[in-house]
């Protein structure tokens, strides 16, 4: 029996100690300069065209039996953010979103916030964090968008980023202008592609792309590009040139074979004309100056249409205790109204009506396209014969739709019975009008939107039992001609009793003004950000 517990404890003992750091059990085995001087293991660092293109070369000390780097000189190869706190020995690793911290002598890592424990300590030599290689790409490869796998045999490391497609870009100055190579795991067409200059930068939007911004941003410049800014705007990326001098042509190049392309900024000619003829050098210069506020005008949100939908004589959905769609959308509107003036005064607003009158589907976006408004918001209230149907929604202009969206789009599309004969023939040819909204990038920044001002509302009201229902896509009469971003909002059932009577308050009105508001200043931000 005896001799039993003293090999449980002996085991309990021996268990405990293999997880105190190595320098407790009495491994005081270096002083700085000697294990600085221990460098025997070199790691070269490259990435090729299908990941980012990073080179650099990493050094390392071998100790039991691992292989630690320095943090810094591992952020500086990756250009990751790093920091380091040098009185209380403590380094933190920005990658991307994410925030890893070391302590010296210490097994555990915090990483956003999350305490991991590893199986040997980290190390404080010369103002310097030393980490064991492969515990730090265990961190990296489990908690961030990172793949890094390291090679043994010859000491290469590879990184890769998941759930990214442009995954670098490389810029070359050339004889007549600037070279963009864009490094993609996915192949992607002329259409997908736009190239735009706005306001002293230069763009690639690329839809169905998705990026890391801050290792985008982080590529070096050439040419006559200053600075890069990423962007991540739901389904498209938009990656922006800082710019200086002129581009006097912008070429997109495909690569037949490989996922990668190319942009040719042309900003001279080879053989230099302008010298010889200044007034016409300077002519083009004006132009390019004038093409550039207005394309930064084009994409500044600085005038925004309001539709608050049905009035009139057309009531809208009739609710489960006959109230009126038309009622309950007008003063919504008009909130949104108000909180947009005292926060946004500078925005230009325009309501397709502030009273209960009828406005025919065609007139409310011509008045949007007349004066050139950036953004439309059609607000209305849902209504199913299923009275437990319920939720919140938010729609974009598509000649595709959702199968549940069917019913909702011939509820708002009927809205033309109440039409003149001679406006109802307005609608003949929707498959054309369609058909030219659908090539724009329009389409995509409405979808964006849309996802924001759904995500707001649903933070409004899921308190009060308004459940989200996502965001949706379908061809309405009243979205269809807009030159603009646009979005329908279906703010709950008036066919639900529940909804109907919450719908009805004016704490409820003014929560859903709130939601939508929200939507739109992070839309505008974002977008003129990005110009």
């Amino acid at each position: 029996m005896r001799r039993r517990k003293f090999i449980y404890y002996f085991s309990l003992l021996s268990s405990a100690l293999t997880l105190l750091p190595r320098r407790i059990l009495g491994h005081h085995w270096f002083e700085s300069a000697a294990f600085a001087n221990a460098i025997n293991k070199k790691i070269h660092l490259s990435v090729n065209s299908a990941t980012l293109q990073i080179e650099g070369d990493l050094y390392g000390i071998e100790k039991w039996g691992e292989v630690y780097i320095d943090l810094n000189d591992f952020a500086q190869v990756f250009h990751f953010g790093i920091y380091a706190n040098e009185d209380r020995r403590k380094s933190v690793l920005y990658v991307g979103k994410d925030r890893i911290t070391f302590a010296a002598d210490n097994t555990f890592v915090n990483v956003n916030g999350q305490l991991v424990q590893l199986p040997l300590e980290s190390l404080w030599i010369e103002n310097h964090m030393w980490v064991p290689l492969d515990h730090l790409l265990s961190i990296l490869n489990k908690y961030t968008s990172l793949t890094i796998n390291l090679n043994k045999e010859n000491n290469r490391l590879s990184l890769e980023r998941g759930g990214v497609n442009i995954t670098g870009i490389r810029i070359a100055e050339k004889e007549n202008g600037t070279l963009i190579q864009v490094f993609s795991t996915k192949k992607f067409s002329e259409k997908d592609i736009v190239l735009d200059i706005r306001y002293n930068y230069f763009h690639i939007d690329i839809y169905g792309a998705k990026i890391d911004p801050q290792s985008i941003a982080a590529a070096g410049t050439a040419g006559i590009i200053t600075k890069i800014e990423a962007f991540q705007l739901g389904e498209t990326a938009s990656i922006g040139f800082r710019i200086k001098g002129e581009i006097l042509s912008k070429d997109l190049v495909l690569n037949a074979d490989s996922n990668d392309f190319y942009v040719n900024l042309r900003t001279k000619e080879i053989v230099q004309v302008e010298e010889e003829r200044p007034a016409e050098k300077e002519e083009e210069t004006s132009k390019v100056r004038q093409e550039l506020e207005e394309q930064k005008k084009k994409w500044l949100v600085d005038t925004i249409v309001i539709d608050a939908g049905h009035g009139g004589k057309d009531p809208g959905a009739i609710g489960y205790n006959k109230i009126k769609e038309k009622n309950i959308v007008l003063p919504i509107a008009l909130y949104l109204g108000d909180i947009m003036q005292k926060n946004l005064p500078d925005v230009r607003l325009i309501f397709t009506r502030d009273s209960d009158v009828f406005i025919p589907l065609w007139r409310r976006t011509k008045i949007a396209n007349d004066a050139d408004a950036n953004l439309f918001i059609s607000i209305h209230c849902n209504s199913n014969v299923n009275r437990n149907a319920n939720g919140s929604e938010t729609y974009f202009l598509s000649a595709d739709k959702d199968a549940k969206a069917t019913e909702v789009v011939l509820k708002e599309n009927s809205a033309i019975e109440f039409e003149e004969s001679e406006d109802k023939q307005r609608y003949e040819g929707l498959n054309f009008i369609l058909a030219t909204m659908l090539q724009s990038v329009n389409i995509k920044h409405s979808q964006y939107f849309a996802s924001l001002v759904q995500n707001f509302l649903n933070d409004k009201l899921e308190k009060l039992g308004i459940v989200s229902r996502g965001v949706k896509q379908g061809p309405f009469w009243v979205m269809v001609g807009a030159t603009m971003p646009n979005i329908l909002v279906e703010t709950g059932y008036v066919s639900n009793k529940h909804e109907e009577r919450i719908l009805s308050e004016v704490s409820t009105q003014k929560k859903i003004a709130e939601g939508i508001f929200n939507g739109l200043r992070q839309y505008k931000e974002d977008i003129e950000n990005a110009i």
